[in-house]
């Protein structure tokens, strides 16, 4: 007969094992499609809410921009030097008649005051991860409790799962 304090290792050993499948997912679903050229980015402001959140990682992927092989309604990265991270993920509205991309945050009421040449344009958004950036978001407002608490619960996890192997390879 199993015994509760059985039981309860047991439990402790799955939830520590769902909390590490999840986090290595999230991880090589953020960063395995750059073997193919796309590369993830940390979104580290809140104007793509409530699609995109600050925190999510984005992987990019290369486009060539027009009406075309862009349409409006993508989401694109452009190069800005004049934002902090040099770059900024929002929305494609429209093309101007002279090729000139108009885009807007999801979370802003306005289309972007600036119009973005094409040649700003690197890429569109592929895919998104959610939370995988948020220890970014924590070290930018540094919030080092929840970094910390990410820290021991990971380590606690991998105590867990990898204490319960020894135990039991030894018991063999």
């Amino acid at each position: 007969m199993i015994g509760v304090r059985r039981i309860g290792a047991l439990a402790m050993q799955f939830v520590a094992i769902v909390y590490l499948t999840v986090v290595v997912s999230l991880l090589f679903w953020s960063h395995a499609p750059s073997l193919i050229g796309w590369q993830p980015r940390v979104v580290l402001s809140g104007s793509m809410m409530p699609t995109i959140a600050p925190g999510d990682v984005t992987v990019i992927a290369p486009a060539r921009v027009g009406p075309a092989t862009l349409p409006p309604g993508r989401v694109v990265l452009v190069r800005d030097a004049s934002k902090a991270s040099g770059y900024y993920l929002h929305r494609l509205v429209s093309y101007e008649a002279n090729g000139v991309v108009i885009t807007k945050g999801d979370a802003n009421q306005n289309n972007d005051s600036d119009t973005v040449a094409p040649e700003s344009v690197r890429g569109e958004l592929r895919l998104v991860v959610p939370m995988v950036g948020r220890p970014v978001i924590w070290m930018q407002e540094h919030d080092y409790l929840a970094l910390l608490l990410v820290a021991l619960g990971t380590w606690a996890s991998l105590s867990i799962v990898l204490g319960g192997y020894q135990r039991s390879y030894a018991a063999a």
